[in-house]
């Protein structure tokens, strides 16, 4: 399509209810600020060994804009994108309802329910990106080790009992070095500050820094620790 036939077509379309598809809207959950502290913690960790891991990616606007700064800068990792592509998973809302006194109306309807691993699929192809790997799962049930080494991750499952079990498993195979982020990591939000409880707890218990930056992301760095002549991680163990 022609420029100007594209501007006459947006132009009667702003004219009807579809003005708001043909108008920007900022569609990420993360600020700015955040968005760019990921990509400086995707930079710090380039040469780092391991893949890359969304886990918690809906419809994947977040995982588009990480993948196109690794493309502008050159960083050839593989990059896992884990979802239940289908809304939160019922036992993870009664949960938060049984064992934490939350408000069932919080999570009764929830945009994230929109969504499909195929459309996620699509917007990574309409993107030119190659290299990210989905998978659709529930993390409760989903051994997170088996993704090996990873030296940056995106933690954003929201609830505390899938971050709760999503946590160790992950840092058990974050390389050293690696930077793991949790988003959600506000103890004042009503819905969602369950993700901060299950990363204080998860630090604390492994003897970490409680490192809160942006208002909300928890960080967890991999450190290394010199035994002897040669470096091992220390991990979970």
């Amino acid at each position: 399509m022609n420029p100007k036939t594209a501007k006459i077509l947006k132009k009667i379309a702003f004219n009807t209810p579809l003005r708001n598809y043909v108008t920007h809207m900022y569609e990420f959950n993360f600020t700015v600020p955040q968005l760019c502290f990921l990509c400086r913690c995707v930079e710090q960790v380039r040469e780092v060994k391991g893949a890359l891991a969304e886990v918690g990616c809906g419809s994947g606007d977040t995982t588009v804009f990480i993948n196109k700064y690794l493309d502008a800068q050159k960083i050839d990792k593989k990059y896992y994108a884990i979802d239940t592509f289908s809304g939160f998973v019922s036992e993870d809302v009664a949960y938060e309802v049984s064992e934490r006194q939350k408000d069932p109306s919080l999570y009764r309807i929830h945009s994230f329910e929109m969504n499909m691993k195929k459309w996620f699929d699509y917007t990574m192809d309409r993107n030119g990106i190659r290299r990210v790997v989905s998978i659709q799962t529930d993390v409760n049930n989903y051994d997170l080790r088996t993704l090996g080494a990873l030296s940056f991750v995106l933690l954003d499952v929201d609830l505390y009992r899938p971050m709760k079990k999503s946590l160790p498993e992950l840092y058990d195979v974050l390389a050293p070095n690696g930077i793991m982020v949790v988003d959600d990591c506000d103890s004042k939000s009503l819905a969602w500050d369950g993700s901060d409880q299950a990363y204080k707890e998860f630090v604390t218990e492994m003897n970490l820094p409680i490192e809160v930056v942006h208002d909300k992301l928890g960080i967890v760095r991999k450190p290394i620790v010199l035994r002897g002549q040669g470096q091992v991680e220390e991990g979970y163990s």
